[in-house]
């Protein structure tokens, strides 16, 4: 018989996650809700082991690639939306499929998660009183490291949010879900989540890459940049300033333009259906290797979009008018849609392809890009290009080839043409 506890407040949660004890939760003991969440299990994430890494391979006869697992698949990250009732309640049927059909698959959470769903199992697992559902949590640097499918419930901005936890590691592949929401990064219904998730653990189900970029904030001139990574895009902008923004863009190292303008957008083929569309920049499949660097509300009528080959390397350093306050000269980062830390005049950002960049002799970047290269080949005793080619990036389960085509033409209407309105009997009489 598994013992009962009050739920514990998520600060007691989110600190006691790292420790290998188990606690079953349920709600306040006497109370109108004795008996649910008893059914639950929460372990620290840590006692899983490493991830493994899938292998992926391309056919002559697909746009695709297939996913193989080198080794058995075992610890699926899931997450979701937060605190919406639909993927809530998805999530609880999902894990009860999981446990009830793969008892091999470990099933992790976040901590808030774990808290939110604790109590919405309403029995154990083929009811049999000795198997609880058993649910992995533990700090995002622990889940990084042992998670080797990523399962999301929601909208693309569940998707981006959950990428962005692994940051620099190898990210493992995305299988994504749709509720009713519509979104470029959502082929899959969860009515099909039983068939699809089938095919993604025997290694029958085809993944579309979509490539990063890493962005290396450089400030005051500091020799260790801040790294971050965008799947859709990294934008600057001017804020609630009452002044454009100088800033000065180089190609390659050589110098392209100062813009004068709201501000400027570095996007990836993922996101450019994103902010860079709505700027007047080009949509672009995720199968073309780009960079698409969008003005935001240019003076110049002259500037235009760009899109650049993937091996570019961008510089942009944060310029200011000869009679304007230096002090006073903020531009707003946004990366992902996540604010990021102001830049002031003489902050850089240098943006790369995060599968790789050709680096034109005499350019320089910043210090922690080659050694980050360099530590990746150490690690995995391969050339650092070949292998990073292979794991960067976010492999994405698709459907079919043309999940791009119906993404413009189901969510953006892509060129539409006038509505055809049905005139009745009674409105040509009114004429």
């Amino acid at each position: 018989m598994l013992t009962s506890y009050r739920i514990l407040p998520r600060r007691v949660l989110l600190s006691g996650v790292n420790r290998a004890i188990i606690r079953y939760y349920s709600p306040d003991i006497g109370g109108a809700n004795v008996g649910k969440g008893r059914f639950v299990k929460i372990k620290p994430v840590s006692n899983l082991r490493a991830s493994t890494a899938a292998d992926f391979f391309t056919s002559p006869n697909s746009k695709l690639q297939s996913l193989v697992w080198r080794n058995p698949l075992q610890n699926v990250l899931v997450t979701k939306k937060p605190w919406t009732p639909t993927t809530r309640e998805a999530m609880v049927q999902f894990i009860t499929h999981l446990h009830e059909s793969y008892p091999e698959i470990n099933v992790i959470v976040q901590p808030d998660v774990a808290e939110e769903i604790s109590q919405d199992f309403k029995a154990t697992v083929h009811n049999d009183p000795n198997r609880p559902h058993l649910l992995f949590t533990g700090t995002e640097e622990d889940i990084a490291t042992r998670t080797d499918l990523l399962v999301t419930l929601g909208g693309d901005g569940t998707i981006l949010h959950s990428v962005s936890m692994f940051g620099d590691k190898i990210a493992p592949p995305v299988l994504a879900f749709s509720l009713g929401t519509l979104g470029f990064l959502l082929p899959f219904d969860f009515k099909e989540h039983e068939k699809v998730f089938s095919q993604v653990i025997s290694s029958r189900a085809k993944c579309l890459h979509r490539t990063r970029l890493q962005c290396h904030v450089v400030r005051n001139g500091n020799s260790t940049p801040i790294v971050a990574h965008a799947m859709n895009d990294i934008f600057l902008h001017r804020g609630n300033s009452p002044h454009l923004t100088n800033l000065d863009i180089y190609i390659d190292g050589e110098y392209l333009t100062r813009t004068t303008a709201d501000g400027v957008t570095l996007s990836t083929p993922t996101g450019s259906t994103a902010y860079s569309l709505s700027a007047g920049g080009s949509i672009v499949s995720p199968l073309v290797p780009s960079i698409l660097l969008t003005p935001i509300c240019p003076r110049s009528l002259s500037f235009r979009p760009l899109i650049l080959p993937h091996s570019s390397y961008i510089k942009i350093k944060v310029e200011s008018k000869m009679n304007m306050n230096v002090a006073n000269h903020i531009v707003k980062l946004s990366i992902d849609g996540i604010p990021q830390e102001d830049l002031v005049a003489g902050d850089e950002i240098h943006v790369i392809n995060e599968v790789g960049t050709i680096y034109i002799d005499g350019t320089q970047f910043p210090i922690a890009a080659k050694k980050q290269t360099a530590d990746k080949a150490t690690i995995t005793g391969k050339t650092p290009d070949k292998d990073v080619q292979k794991r960067s990036g976010i492999y994405c389960v698709a459907k079919t080839e043309n999940d791009w085509i119906k993404g413009i033409n189901e969510l953006l209407g892509f060129n539409s043409s006038f509505r055809f309105i049905h005139r009745g009997k009674d409105d040509d009489e009114k004429k």
